[in-house]
Parts: C-alpha cells; structure tokens; sequence
C-alpha cells in the first residue's frame, strides 16, 4: 500500500512537473525573433566537409575548449583542430584584432582553410599554425567575389569593377562615368537564377561578368526623408510592356588586361541567363531567353573571339520557359553536362554532350528535382534532392549517369537537405518533420545511416502551442492542395473560434511543408496563444508541383489563386469550431496581392484583411516577373484588367489595413497609393500605415513593430 502511494505521489509530481513546463507563452519578440535565436532548434555551426576528404567539421566546444572540431565519417571519435583562443594568439602576433567568435571559413585543401576579417583575405595553416595575408579589398567594397585558385578577389565601387590581385595592388577594370552602366552586379533584376555578377573560369585566368546598360529605363523616384530637406533618389524600374535593360556579357583576361565582349546579337532586349564556364576555360555558356520569355536557346561562345559557336539546343513554350540553373558539368569533363528543364511537365535533369546532342533524360517522374547536390569522384553518379508527387516532402537520391537508374537514399517522411563530399562517398543529411526539429546524421553513399551528429530537442517544450494539422483539400479540379491548420492552444471543439488566413500563393514560394513547424513560425503559435486558428493554404501558381500547377496563374494573376483559397475557406466552414463571421486574411507582397483580392473579389467572406507590400495594377510591375506570368498590358489587357484591384475597391466590406514600406523598389509605394487615391474616391474606409525608409520587407527590431501591428489590427476587428 505504502509502495502504491509513492508510485501515485511520484506520479502526480511528474503531471504537474509536465503541465507547469507547458505553461510558457510566447512574446512577440520570441516569436519574431526568438525562431532565429534561443527557440529555434539546436544547429551545427559551420558544418562541412573538409576539402576532398571524407572528414567534416563544425563550431562547437570540446572537452572545455571551444573552436574547429572535425569529425570522420567513419568514426565517432572527434579532435580539436583549433581553438579560438589558439586562433586568436595567432592574430595578435601578426597584431591582428581578436575575434569574438569563430569565423566563417572555406577549406583550400585538407590542412588550410580561408576566412574574411575586416575586408582582409586570409589563410590559416593547420600543420604550422601560420596565417597569411593572402588579399585585401577597400572598405566600400560591394559584390565581393572570390577566386580561390590564384586569391584573386573582385569587386565594385559605385558602377565599375576592380579586381585585388595582392594586398596592396587593385586594378581597375571598368571606367564607366554614366551612373546608368553598370558593371560586375547582377541583371534583369534577379531573375533567372541570376544572383551575382561576376563569373571567375576553373582556373581564375578569366573573369567574365555582365555589363548593364539602363540608361534607356525610366528613372523612378524614391524619396529619402532623413535629410533636410527631403531628397529624391532614383532607381531603375523597367514596368511591364516598357523599355528594359540591356546586358552585355565581357570576358576580361588578366594576362593579358583585354576585355572582350561576347556577341550575343540582336534584340538588344533578350535575356543573357546562367552564365557557365567549360571546365577547360575554352567556351563560356550562355542561356538566352526572348523578352516573351518563351523561347529558350544555350549557345556556346569561343572565349578567344567572343563569337558564338553553336546553338546546343531551344526550349519553347507556348506560356514560358524558365531557365534557373546553367549546364552542370560533370566535373572537370568539358564534354558533358546535365541540365534542368520542365519540358516534360516537371524539372528534372538531362544528359547532353557537349555538341548538344541530347543523350537521355537522366530523372523522371511527376515530381520535382529541387536542387543538385553534386557527383562520386568518377563522375558514375549524380546526387539529387527530389519533392515527393505532392510537393510536402524532400528526399535524397542517387542517379546512374550511364544508365539513368535512380535509388532513393533517404527513407524517413519529412524533409531532407543533403550535402555531398567530393568524392561522393558519404553525404551529410539534415532531416526535419512535424514531429522532429532537426536531425543531423551521415549517411554513406548507399544510403545506410553511419552515425548521428544531431539529434535536437524540441526547444518549445516549455510553451503552450497549437496542434498542427497538415492537410489535403481538393479545389473544384479535384487537384489535392496542401494546408497547414493551427488550433488554438486549449482548444475546445464545442467552442467558435476566429480564424486568420495567411497566404502567399504565387510563383516561387511554397509555405506548407512536412517539416517543423509545418513550414510556419512562431507567429502563427502566438495566434494560437490568442485563441485564433490560423490557415494556410498553397494554390494552384505556387512551387514544387510541377510546370501545370505553377503556370495555372498565366495571363490571369488571381483568378485560380482566389477559386483555390476559396476551397479552403469552404473547409473551414466544414468545421464545427470556426466562426465563419470572424475569418480574416493576411498576406504581404503576391501575398499582399492575393489578400485583397480575396477582400474585394469575394466581398462579405473576410471580416477583416492586412496587406503588405501589395501589388495593385501588375502594369507597375516589373518587366522581368510581371511579364512571365501576366504577358504585357499591350498583349494581355483583358488579363491586367481582370487581375487589377482598383477595378473592385467599390466591393470592399470589413476592415483593410495596407502597409507599405515608403522606399519599395519591389513593389512600388505608388501601387497602395493608387489604392488609396481610389478609396477616397468612392468613399470607401481603408486604413493605412507605412514604414518610413524601410523597403519591401521590413526588418530588423522595426519587424516585431509590423507584427504587433498587424495582430493588434486582428484583435481590434476580429476578436468580437
């Protein structure tokens, strides 16, 4: 009896224990900035493998020291490589300043790595504990790139390129006077892929980079309010259906000081995309897409002359085609190359040879390749990250280059993130799922677990959460959608809860996923603490479910959006527990977009709506996105009527907040302007906030002002 009561009294201890740790509830900085920070799951610092061994490395503390520890794939032994205190001794010698913590480093070879300090390149010697100075950039320094072979470090200032060969000697490489040429930065304002400007060749001989020219683009009026008086600045803005950019690829050789500039013809208009070396430097190769962005061609340019070699091949596509990825050789043979494409309905990899003959297509499948991770030493092998046919899950995989046979090397239901060794002989995987926060392990290249590096708490234990519930709903197609639903915390079904929509649903983004979470943040667990449920949904024109489901949007931007998301508040009317007179919707850029689409197209459903940074009229956009997926206003007008909000402001019902940030230069502050100027006229109660000086997303602690504003906003017009 006695041994029974102590069972009961340990018992009750541990309920207790239990509840009271569950009892924690978010505050809006955690769940803004706390997801980055003490609430996120535990991560590797810095994890990698070291140069083209089978050995990795990361950041942590070790037997009381704390610095590089590396780590073997076939062992779980682990070794102190350099500690910071040993690193930092090793500054203060050459009477460099400490550093505060471990730097973000690259490994040279096996026994030397390289890191940035101060605008300072330097290398550092494992075997002799040395540091070198290998180059050094100028403080204003913007777009830095790398050349590891040589330690050459290019980079702008202002419009022009310059290039440090040595500490100590910078050579200029552009003299362009005119602020509308541009030299070295990315082009067609990020699109395609394209993330940099400046392209070293495999041995740092060349450095190919694009050249700009909008001097032809309307200049677009930003106005800076921290000076006194005010001042205009301008950026380039091409709108949809008006004069573009136009770019110029040149080679610049450093033996020699020339430069030349490839020839790639007329229009002047077209898109120069992906921009690849050979891995012999004797052919650079360019993806040039039409300004219909319909119309596809890879040609090959002689690095001697700058004249085209051959077409290797065209895509077309009565919608669009759109390249993200240039050819991937395979390593170092020049004659070889794998390449992404949808031309069958889903991106997937193809074989090619260098003469542009198509040897096989290497995946298929009615899923997606989202990311190539690399190939074995030989070159038999090919790694590849895959969404699953509905788009929730990622999965690594090997594939055959010789006979295009594919073996899955992931098995657990969630999302995998690989990264493969040089020699393809071991990968790193970091899994998540709704279930697991993160896990980190090593996996050989069969697919067979090695060991575990980590397996993270859950770092919310101590909070009152939500049940998350991942969900299929079936649009009017019978397409199944995918959905995130978050309760509130002590959820009762008998009771009517508010529910908050939040959406993005255009091209790009894909906002439910079977990771932690489910894909979302913290924000919408502090919802739940407030007693909302909280809804997303990903429509038809979102990413990872093929070309059909993405370009369902073309030429009519918000129309499947607005039949997809509507099937989704048909569900939640489905539920028992959801006060179908309390749904509101939010959503910030295409998100901003598709909100008061939904307020004003489906008037009388939302109760209440914030939009951010929404596009308005699509013929403000920019040429680039806006013209891919809605044509040009001179070619699509019934589509830029349809989808332009001012025509449907008069159907407004509810409450709408509009936020904008006053220095846009994404989605233009004259688009929420317009909407304002138009609510005016018709009499119709809009409110409004801006964030002076801040861009299209607002950052930094201004960010946890935004979303106090915006739940501040729900709780005033759909808590009662």
């Amino acid at each position: 009896m006695k041994s029974k009561k102590c069972s009961i009294i340990i018992f009750l201890f541990i309920l207790s224990f239990t509840l009271f740790a569950q009892e924690k509830m978010l505050t809006m900085e955690d769940a803004i900035l706390g997801g980055r920070a003490a609430l996120a799951p535990k991560n590797m610092s810095e994890l990698q493998w070291i140069a083209d061994t089978d050995n990795f490395c990361y950041v942590d503390s070790l037997n009381g020291y704390y610095g590089l520890i590396k780590g073997s794939a076939a062992s779980e032994n682990r070794e102190l490589l350099l500690s910071l205190d040993s690193l930092n001794s090793v500054l203060i010698k050459k009477s460099i300043n400490k550093l505060k913590r471990f730097p973000s480093i690259k490994w040279l070879d096996g026994n030397t790595f390289r890191f940035f300090k101060e605008q300072k390149y330097y290398s550092f010697s494992l075997s002799d504990q040395t540091i070198t100075l290998l180059n050094e950039i100028n403080d204003d320094a913007e777009n830095m790139d790398i050349e590891d072979k040589r330690r050459y470090v290019t980079f702008t200032k202002e419009n022009n390129l310059f290039i440090a060969l040595r500490p100590g000697l910078i050579k200029q490489i552009t003299f362009d006077d005119n602020p509308g040429i541009v030299n070295g930065q990315t082009v067609h304002r990020n699109e395609f892929g394209i993330n940099k400007g400046t392209f070293w060749s495999p041995q740092g001989s060349y450095l190919a980079f694009y050249k700009k020219d909008e001097t032809m683009v309307t200049e677009y009026p930003l106005v800076d309010i921290d000076v006194r008086p005010a001042k205009v600045t301008t950026t380039r803005y091409p709108m949809a259906g008006m004069t573009s950019e136009q770019v110029q690829v040149g080679i610049y050789d450093l033996k020699t000081g020339s430069i030349i500039f490839l020839q790639t013809g007329e229009p002047k208009d077209q898109y120069l995309t992906n921009v690849t070396w050979s891995p012999d430097e004797n052919f650079i190769y360019i993806a040039h897409l039409n300004r219909d962005q319909n119309h596809l061609r890879l040609i090959q340019y002689d690095r001697y002359s700058g004249k085209p070699v051959k077409t290797l091949f065209e895509e077309k596509h009565p919608k669009y085609v759109e390249p993200e990825r240039g050819p991937i050789f395979i390593n170092k043979d020049a004659n070889r190359f794998l390449w992404f494409s949808e031309r069958d309905g889903f991106n997937h990899l193809y074989l090619y040879n260098a003469n542009g003959g198509l040897d096989r297509q290497l995946t298929k499948g009615k899923w997606d390749v989202t990311q190539f991770n690399g190939f074995d030493k030989k070159g038999e092998y090919a790694f590849f990250t895959a969404a699953g046919s509905d788009g929730l899950e990622r999965h690594a995989y090997k594939v055959r280059v010789k006979s295009g046979k594919m073996q899955k090397l992931t098995q657990s239901g969630g999302t995998h993130s690989m990264t493969v060794n040089k020699n393809g002989t071991f990968f790193i995987d970091r899994f998540a799922n709704t279930e697991t926060p993160r896990k980190i392990a090593v996996y050989d290249h069969k697919g067979v677990i090695k060991q575990t590096l980590l397996n993270a708490e859950n770092p919310l234990t101590e909070y009152k959460l939500g049940e998350i519930k991942i969900l299929k709903i079936k649009n009017k197609e019978g397409i199944d959608l995918n959905a995130r639903l978050t309760l509130p915390i002590d959820f009762d079904p008998s009771k009517k809860y508010p529910v908050i929509v939040y959406v993005y649903g255009g091209p790009h983004a894909q906002l439910v996923q079977n990771r932690w979470l489910g894909g979302g943040g913290l924000w919408f667990q502090y919802l739940a603490q407030r007693g909302y449920t909280v809804f997303t949904l990903d429509n038809c024109g979102s990413k990872n479910r093929g070309l059909e489901f993405e370009q369902a949007i073309f030429r009519n931007a918000g129309k499947v959006e607005i039949e997809d998301q509507m099937a989704g508040i048909d569900y939640l009317k489905s539920l028992s527990y959801i006060d179908t007179t309390r749904i509101g919707v939010d959503g910030w850029s295409y998100g901003g977009f598709l909100t008061i689409s939904l307020m004003t197209r489906k008037p009388g459903v939302f109760k209440a709506a914030v939009a951010g940074g929404p596009v308005i009229d699509w013929q403000y956009y920019e040429v680039m996105y806006g013209e891919r997926y809605m044509d040009t206003p001179e070619n699509n007008p019934d589509g830029y009527k349809e989808s332009n909000l001012l025509n449907y402001v008069q159907n407004l019902k509810g409450r709408l907040l509009i936020i904008h940030g006053t220095m846009d230069p994404t989605v233009l502050w004259q688009n929420s302007l317009h909407y304002l100027k138009k609510s005016v006229q018709l009499g119709k109660q809009v409110d409004y906030f801006v964030y002076p000086g801040h861009e299209h997303n607002i950052r930094g602690k201004d960010r946890v002002h935004l979303f106090n504003k915006i739940t501040d906003y729900f709780d005033l017009h759909l808590k009662n």
